[in-house]
C-alpha cells in the first residue's frame, strides 16, 4: 500500500463525519467563472447581489509582501486568492447540512494566478493539518490568541460570533504566517451556492471510475461518463462513507479537484460562455452565494481587467491542482502535518514560480493527469501564449468533449 493510501486509511479510522462544503469545487469554480466569464451584459443585476467586506484593518502590518507592485487592472501582477468553503448551517443550508452551531471551512484553497496569466494553480490545505494558528483580531476588538491546533480552527475562531469577514481574516492571517504567501483577495461560498452554480450550467460532466453508494446522503452512481446535477455533485464532493470511498480527507480532495476542473472547463467552454441565459444564471448564482473582499466584488472595475487577462487561459494545461505536501502527525495518526517538501511548494507560489515541479505523486492531483483528459476530435487543449489580445484562443469545449475523454 502506498504512503498516501496508508495515510488515507489511518485518517479514515476515527474521523467523525463532517458535512463538508468543498470548495474547491465550490469556491474556485464559482470564482474562476466569475472572473473569466465576465460580460458587460450581466453587470447590472449581478453586482448588487454580491456581499463584500473589507478585512484589511484586521490583517496587521506584519504581512508577506505582494509578488509585484499593485496595478489597478491587475495586468502583469501575480495574484493569490484564498478560497474557503463554509459549512454554515443557517437558513437554506440547514436543510442540506443539518442544524449545528458555528461555522467551519472544511475546504481551503490558495488559488494563484500567474503574472503572465498562463497558469492558475490551486493548492489545497487539508483541514486536519496540525499547525500554529496565528493570533488574530476580530472586528469587535476581541483577540484570538495563537495556539497549536487543527488548521480549520482558524476559520471557526474568527467566525465565533457569526462574522464571515472575521472568519476570513483569521484564516488569512494563519495561511500567510504558515506559507509566506501574500493573500490578495478572498472568497467564501456555502452549500446552497454550490448546488445553484452546478444547476445553473446544466450539471457537471464527470467520469466516475467505479460505482459509488453512500447510504448517508443517498448518492448512488454507476461507473462511467455522466453529468451530475447540483445535488449529486455536492454529495459526491462531500462523501466520506460507503462503497467507493476511503473516508480520508486526501481521497476526498482528489475527487473534489477532478470535479472542480471539469466544472471550470464547462463554465469556460462553449456551452456557457456563449449562451447569454446560462451565463447570466451562473453569474447570478455566484453573486448570491459568495462573500468576498470589496475589490474582487467590484465587477465593473477591478474584475474587468482580471477577467479579460484570463480570457485565453488553456483550461487543460493551464490549470494545475495540488495538495500541500503532508505526512502523518506522530502524536496522533488521525491528524496530519506539513512535510518538508511543503516549504518548496509555498516558496514557488510566493515567488510566482510553477508549483508542479515540487509536487510528488502524493501531493499532485489526479486532475493533472493528461490521461484523464484526453482531447476529443472536436476539443483539445489548443495553444496559448499568455494573456495578450493577440494570443490564440484555445478551442472551446462542449460537455460532449469532456465526457469523450472518459477512459473508464
Amino acid at each position: 500500500m502506498s504512503t498516501r493510501e496508508t495515510t488515507r486509511v489511518r485518517h479514515a479510522t476515527r474521523q467523525k463525519r463532517h458535512p463538508v462544503l468543498t470548495a474547491l469545487i465550490l469556491a474556485f469554480a464559482g470564482l474562476l467563472g466569475f472572473v473569466i466569464v465576465f460580460s458587460q451584459t450581466v453587470i447590472q443585476g449581478v453586482e448588487a447581489r454580491i456581499e463584500t467586506h473589507n478585512v484589511s484593518p484586521l490583517l496587521g502590518d506584519d504581512r508577506p509582501p505582494p509578488a509585484l507592485p499593485p496595478d489597478d487592472s491587475a495586468k502583469g501582477r501575480a495574484l493569490n486568492i484564498l478560497l474557503m468553503g463554509s459549512d454554515d448551517r443557517s437558513g437554506e443550508n440547514a436543510a442540506i447540512g443539518g442544524k449545528e452551531a458555528g461555522q467551519r471551512n472544511d475546504t481551503t484553497i490558495i488559488m494563484h494566478i500567474s503574472a503572465d496569466r498562463q497558469r492558475v494553480e490551486l493548492l489545497s490545505i487539508p483541514r486536519d493539518t496540525m499547525v500554529r494558528l496565528a493570533q488574530c483580531e476580530r472586528s469587535d476588538g476581541s483577540i484570538q490568541k495563537s495556539y497549536f491546533g487543527m488548521f480549520n480552527e482558524a476559520f471557526a475562531n474568527g467566525g465565533k460570533f457569526g462574522s464571515k469577514s472575521d472568519a476570513a481574516a483569521c484564516t488569512i492571517r494563519t495561511v500567510e504566517s504558515l506559507t509566506g504567501i501574500r493573500i490578495d483577495h478572498w472568497a467564501i461560498i456555502d452549500f446552497v451556492g454550490f448546488q445553484r452554480m452546478v444547476d445553473a450550467v446544466g450539471g457537471v460532466p464527470m467520469c466516475i471510475p467505479a460505482p459509488v453508494y453512500d447510504k448517508y446522503s443517498g448518492l448512488n452512481l454507476e461507473a462511467g461518463p455522466q453529468v451530475l446535477d447540483g445535488v449529486q455533485a455536492l454529495q459526491y464532493a462531500r462523501a466520506r462513507h460507503g462503497t467507493g470511498f476511503s473516508g480520508s480527507d486526501l481521497d476526498r480532495i482528489d475527487r473534489q479537484q477532478v470535479l472542480l476542473k471539469n466544472l471550470a472547463r464547462k463554465v469556460i467552454g462553449a456551452q456557457v460562455l456563449f449562451n447569454p441565459r446560462d451565463l447570466f444564471s451562473f453569474m447570478s448564482a455566484v453573486a448570491e452565494s459568495m462573500t468576498m473582499d470589496e475589490t474582487l466584488g467590484d465587477i465593473d472595475g477591478y474584475s474587468v481587467g482580471l477577467g479579460l487577462s484570463l480570457r485565453n487561459l488553456d483550461t487543460k494545461a493551464g490549470i494545475i491542482m495540488g495538495t500541500a505536501p503532508v505526512r502523518g502527525h506522530a502524536p496522533n495518526p488521525n491528524r496530519l502535518e506539513f512535510a518538508p517538501a511543503a516549504a518548496q511548494v509555498f516558496a514557488a507560489m510566493a515567488n510566482d514560480q510553477p508549483i508542479a515541479p515540487h509536487l510528488d505523486k502524493y501531493s499532485s492531483s489526479p486532475a493533472n493527469d493528461p490521461e484523464a483528459f484526453e482531447p476529443s476530435a472536436t476539443g483539445g487543449s489548443g495553444s496559448s501564449e499568455g494573456g495578450s489580445s493577440s494570443a490564440p484562443v484555445p478551442p472551446r469545449e462542449t460537455e460532449e468533449d469532456i465526457l469523450a475523454g472518459c477512459t473508464h
